[in-house]
């Protein structure tokens, strides 16, 4: 990839994905042996098994999960994103300040995702 493009409609994709709560179309934005380490520190997601598996998980806990972009920064196959993750429970909705990075394959895959959060630091919406 010799243009930033390809690597942002990934990461916009992503993100509309989570809007739209369609785990299916976030499974296929993943190459199917990507690694997705959410968040780092802990074990990674392997596969697209692995992945539907996280995502079941975490929306199993919450109303709803909303991804709202600050920054996002591409650089050949990689990009970084800066953001809010905004989760609804029980008619509450918690904030928590988190930064991703991405890295996407020729055929536009994600092959490689690490989320950067800490729960300690969630806030009232």
């Amino acid at each position: 990839m010799s243009t930033p493009e390809p690597v942002r409609a990934v990461i916009d994709a992503y993100v509309d994905c989570y809007r739209r709560n369609d785990k299916d179309a976030v499974l296929a934005l993943f190459h199917p042996d990507a690694i997705w380490h959410d968040p780092v520190g802990e074990p990674p997601h392997v596969g697209h098994a692995g992945i539907s598996e996280f995502w079941d998980g975490a929306h199993a806990m919450a109303d709803s999960i909303v991804l709202e972009p600050r920054f996002i920064a591409v650089g050949g196959n990689e990009g970084a994103m800066a953001f809010e993750i905004h989760v609804s429970v029980g008619g509450g909705t918690m904030v928590i300040d988190a930064v991703e990075t991405f890295t996407v394959d020729e055929d536009g895959k994600i092959v490689g995702l690490k989320a950067y959060w800490d729960m300690a630091q969630a806030r009232p919406a």
